[in-house]
């Protein structure tokens, strides 16, 4: 990506992007009354943010010493922390409301909370192992 106009041209496409997912979220607090929504809500924005900064960083001057570095691997893993988080709060709400009714419902919730848990499991892998390839 070393095309300064391709730079420019996927920094202006995730300021649209992720600018209408931050404003939809923001919209949503101005209508949630629930404490476990908020926090979702919270945690939905916090990630959005972070995998724009993240992004950014990235795309501003693309390397992989950057994708390496200690701030980033600190963002992936307050990200995929965060994601995790707000999965065990909706499925903690989500199971007992009766929009829970059906079995696949229930199903389909467990499957997503369980690929959440190994996805943030294999971010902190991935973290780990990049940060001892790197003090070798």
């Amino acid at each position: 990506m070393k095309s300064l106009y391709l730079r420019i041209w996927v920094i202006v496409v995730l300021t649209l992007a992720l600018g209408a997912a931050i404003i939809r979220l923001a919209w949503e607090i101005s209508v949630v009354s629930h404490a476990g929504s908020l926090a979702i809500v919270i945690l939905l924005m916090v990630a959005n943010l972070g995998v724009y900064a993240l992004f950014l960083y990235l795309a501003i001057k693309p390397s992989l010493k950057k994708l390496r570095s200690l701030p980033v691997a600190i963002v992936a893993t307050v990200i995929a922390s965060g994601g995790i988080i707000g999965s065990i709060i909706h499925f903690i709400r989500f199971v007992p409301s009766s929009h829970a009714s059906s079995f696949l419902s229930v199903l389909i919730a467990s499957m997503l909370l369980a690929s959440g848990v190994v996805l943030c499991g294999l971010i902190l892998w991935l973290v780990w192992r990049f940060r001892q390839s790197g003090k070798d």
